[in-house]
């Protein structure tokens, strides 16, 4: 199978220019640089064995039905993990869940919510709270409701092995601007999230993930 290298469709690569990469780890920038002059050329695209090869933990991004991206983890911050693709876009990512962006047309620049741990906690009608902030345009402190089901442990597909993982389904709600999605999470039995799918705006189409390699 081959995935598609190249910008997503929603990206606004201005908006990265507040990002500090000074934290990139040595040797970071010149290797990165060379795996995106790899991938752009060759008809952009991704042979399953390159990714393998890649010394950094990665993952493919798809924002709704626009091309597969490859981001790779730039740094972490206690439980935040910050991944970023070739073109620019940031993703910072809690436990599974993304909590803020960067480069996109609609970016979620903060996320307000309690500790989400996948434990049997969730799973007992309790509704949670939290607030999101958005920019392009502004919306600050979005309310927003969530709840979570559980289902049974099945074997998925992944893109280089199988892992019998769980499925949590999240129903998100915002009254105020009438907004109803469903997010899905696929955790193993460490509470590692492996795939997912994410709504994480009003104004933007879900975004799919599946991790290709682990960080350590």
């Amino acid at each position: 199978m081959k995935y598609f290298f190249s910008i997503f469709l929603l990206i606004g690569l201005t908006s990265c220019a507040n990002i500090n990469t000074s934290n990139i780890a040595p040797g970071y920038t010149q290797a990165y640089s060379a795996l995106k002059q790899y991938f752009t050329g060759f008809q952009n695209t991704i042979e399953p064995q390159v990714i393998k090869n890649i010394p950094y933990a990665s993952m493919l991004v798809k924002i709704g039905n626009g091309p597969t991206a490859l981001m790779i983890l730039e740094s972490k911050n206690n439980d935040d993990y910050s991944w970023v693709s070739a073109d620019g876009v940031y993703l910072i990512i809690n436990n599974g869940k993304i909590i803020k962006t960067h480069g996109l047309s609609n970016n979620l620049n903060e996320t307000l919510t309690p500790s989400i741990i996948w434990s049997d906690d969730l799973y007992d009608n309790k509704d949670f709270v939290s607030y999101r902030s958005f920019s392009l345009p502004t919306l600050n402190n979005l309310k927003v409701i969530s709840s979570y089901s559980k289902n049974t442990p099945s074997d998925v597909e992944l893109m280089f092995t199988k892992k019998k993982l769980t499925l949590i389904e999240e129903q998100i709600h915002s009254k105020e601007v009438g907004w109803s999605a469903l997010n899905q999470y696929w955790v193993d039995d460490s509470n590692f999230v492996w795939k997912s799918v994410q709504n994480i705006s009003p104004r933007l189409p879900e975004v799919h993930i599946e991790v290709t390699k682990k960080p350590l």
